[in-house]
């Protein structure tokens, strides 16, 4: 027998600001391969914020709770990879819209998280993207761990939500990663301007010993060269910033999870240790 195949509906809720005509066509040119996208603006934040919430559609059938009849199969059988694809094909669409926001001069969209309704929102787990925008789609083992701990009872009764990372564990990662980040960003710029110094005294050197010979000679043919690769270089630099792939400040840890409850209460699981932090 065929297995079902989801659909999806992807909610875009970002700043107000952003939320021109203009970017509503951009956004559903882009994203004609995920699934059927929505705006939903909000009020004008500074920075602006941006999320993501994925809708999965599978008709009544019911995949969340194991002691439905057929679920594991249906997770296992289907969502699982299912989840996978979309992670992949969202990162990347997210990377494709902003490359070409940045080529015709116009606003990105900084999305900062994906949330995802499972089996129409009894669930949902909210996962943290990188500083591009993205998530590795090999992440959707989060919703595996989250699901295996929801179905074996110890997230406990109530759950509504599951944050991953919990807001202390990504605070505490993005500062730590961006810290490091400027540090790279130093040690790549005192490189730069240590080969540019280098540059600069080959090229003096190659105009002195051309002063004193022909125009022909092979110290002026190197200060060419020297221009050459210069130029070439500068190039190839913009061509990175425009095209390149965007490296992450830092990998985002899912260990930590925040647990929400109907009664709105949190509470702190990690799930490596499976279970919860106990409070200070």
């Amino acid at each position: 027998m065929a297995q079902p195949r989801p659909s999806c509906t992807l909610i875009l809720d970002i700043d107000e600001t952003l939320a021109t005509e203009e970017t509503k066509l951009e956004v559903g040119r882009c994203y004609t391969y995920v699934g059927s996208a929505l705006i939903r603006p909000h009020a004008a934040e500074q920075p602006a914020h941006c999320y993501m919430r994925l809708l999965p559609k599978l008709g009544c059938r019911r995949y969340l709770h194991s002691s439905d009849e057929g679920a594991d199969e249906l997770w296992e059988g289907v969502m699982e990879q299912w989840f996978y694809n979309q992670f992949h094909t969202i990162s990347n669409n997210m990377r494709i819209y902003n490359r070409r926001q940045r080529e015709e001069g116009n606003p990105e969209l900084p999305f900062e998280r994906l949330d995802v309704e499972l089996e129409n929102g009894v669930l949902t787990v909210r996962l943290a993207l990188d500083s591009t925008c993205r998530i590795p789609p090999e992440r959707a083992d989060v919703l595996n761990a989250v699901r295996a701990a929801f179905n074996a009872g110890t997230l406990g009764e109530g759950v509504v939500a599951v944050n991953a990372p919990g807001e202390a564990s990504l605070a505490q990662q993005t500062e730590a990663g961006h810290a490091a980040a400027l540090e790279r960003e130093a040690v790549a710029a005192r490189a730069a301007e240590e080969k540019a110094a280098a540059d600069r005294a080959a090229l003096q050197q190659a105009e002195a010993d051309a002063a004193n010979e022909f125009l022909e000679s092979p110290s002026v043919a190197d200060a060419e060269r020297i221009e050459a690769a210069k130029a070439e270089e500068e190039m190839q630099a913009k061509l990175e910033e425009m095209y390149g792939e965007e490296e992450p400040e830092f990998v985002v840890d899912f260990t930590m999870w925040d647990v929400e409850y109907a009664d709105g209460s949190v509470r702190t699981f990690d799930s490596a240790a499976g279970e919860f932090v106990k409070e200070a």
